[in-house]
């Protein structure tokens, strides 16, 4: 186990002498520790203290953003925060280096309001409850906070109406502050719940829904446990003709949201088009499956990706696919493999049909240099029994390479001329040229052609 390596006095931020017990101090948020440059620096008692006491290398902890100073990246994420009750902080000084209460806190934004909570004389915060998802109760009006006179009693009112509107009475002379160096407000909706619904949200429409009866109507309803994962809420409802308002309540889309993730069972249906799906419901998909069934099936556990492109990598070993039904593949686009250096071996334990009618479109099989086998391997086995058999009966190894067509044809349509020109030596003397019945040759060589076929060809 690592050794800890900050003794208790060093790790402890106490501001207990500031703090009156019993009261919900709250203040706005003045600094945010994003990365190893905003974080401050490692302490040089600290420093020592770690020196004296063991053989640990520092840098095995802890990063240098100049190549001498160490920072203490154990802050990040903890928050810097100004509060606006002088009453309960009569010195109105800056807390600083403040963890979050919960693991998955979220980070706040600058002037962001936030909620402290004293645990073991030691100060977490904890972010109110967003009415807007996107920025929280942040403002780029609330400027440095000048505190009230007279500051805010601690009642139910006044607490609620700065909780949640992050809003203090302030003095015109406040100097404006933004909410982020890159952080832009935006719009995002909160999701509809249904009874029981545990849902995790971001300010960037990012969302994940454990919910057991998000299916059919309210009056028919039945258990049917289910994790939507989204990544991004749809355009139509930030800026299209769709648009909601900021506190409207959105439900998922699994056509028309970025990138989702569905989990479903037993009656929760996938109202899943293949494609781009547009304002009125249409799809810009155009193949239809011929021998693919997509009907969505109840009382199965079912997966759905949904998104504009999907990537599977197995880097170091074997990727496997299972289906104990059929399995399909629909594109409006073109099937391709390639394959490296490895080959393929297909084994089908029933028929083979590949079709490519449409379009006048074209089956090529390409090998370069390699060989084209039907109904034998390449040392001559073949299932056939009707060729060539040896003296006990038993088939022979034999290859037989395909006949060029237009060769053959050039061929016998000289062997036809050669026919129809040759000439007998007789005890008489010559024979005349050619056969007596020359046209019908001449007959045969004219419908030579017709043995060549018009849609496949060899080499």
């Amino acid at each position: 186990m690592a050794k800890e390596i900050l003794s208790q006095s060093a790790r402890n931020n106490l501001h207990s002498n500031y703090y009156k017990p019993g009261s919900v101090p709250i203040g706005i948020v003045t600094k945010v520790i994003l990365t190893e440059n905003d974080a401050p620096d490692l302490p040089e008692n600290v420093i020592d203290s770690i020196n004296d006491d063991s053989n640990i290398e520092l840098s095995d902890y802890f990063t240098s953003n100049d190549g001498n100073q160490l920072k203490d990246t154990r802050k990040i994420g903890h928050i810097d925060i100004k509060p606006i009750d002088e009453n309960y902080f009569p010195d109105n000084y800056p807390i600083t280096n403040i963890p979050p209460f919960f693991a998955d806190e979220g980070t706040p934004l600058n002037t962001e309001t936030v909620e402290l909570m004293s645990v073991g004389g030691r100060f977490y915060y904890k972010r109110l409850y967003p009415y807007n998802l996107n920025i929280g109760n942040a403002s780029e009006n609330k400027g440095k906070t000048q505190l009230p006179s007279g500051g805010i009693k601690n009642n139910n009112n006044d607490y609620s109406n700065v909780s949640q509107t992050g809003t203090t009475k302030s003095s015109a002379s406040d100097s404006s502050v933004k909410i982020g160096k890159y952080f832009k407000a935006s719009q995002s909706n909160k999701l509809i719940q249904y009874e029981g619904d545990k849902i995790i949200e971001s300010r960037f429409g990012q969302s994940i829904r454990f919910s057991g009866y998000n299916n059919g109507t309210e009056n028919d309803r039945v258990l049917s446990p289910t994790i939507i994962i989204r990544n991004r809420q749809n355009q139509e409802t930030i800026s299209g003709d769709s648009k909601l308002g900021i506190y409207d309540l959105v439900e998922e889309d699994i056509n028309k949201d970025g990138s989702i993730i569905v989990l479903s069972s037993n009656n929760y249906k996938l109202p899943f088009l293949p494609g781009t799906v547009d304002d009125g419901g249409s799809s810009d998909f155009k193949t239809k499956p011929i021998n693919a069934d997509i009907s969505d099936t109840d009382g199965l556990d079912k997966i759905l990706i949904n998104t504009g492109r999907i990537v599977l990598s197995s880097k170091t070993d074997k990727m496997l696919f299972f289906s104990k039904g059929d399995y399909g593949f629909i594109s409006d686009g073109k099937f391709t493999i390639d394959n490296g250096e490895g080959g393929a071996d297909l084994d089908f334990g029933d028929d083979v049909n590949i079709t490519t009618d449409r379009n006048n479109a074209n089956f090529t099989v390409l090998t370069g240099t390699g060989n084209i086998l039907l109904n034998t391997d390449d040392q001559g086995n073949s299932p056939s029994l009707t060729g060539p058999k040896d003296a006990q009966g038993n088939p022979t190894l034999r290859k037989e390479p395909l006949v060029r067509g237009n060769t053959l044809v050039e061929l016998l349509g000289e062997l036809i001329d050669a026919i129809n020109q040759q000439v007998y030596n007789t005890p008489a003397g010559p024979s005349a040229v050619g056969p007596t019945n020359r046209s019908t040759f001449d007959d045969i060589k004219s419908k030579l052609t017709d043995t060549l076929s018009t849609l496949n060809y060899t080499e």
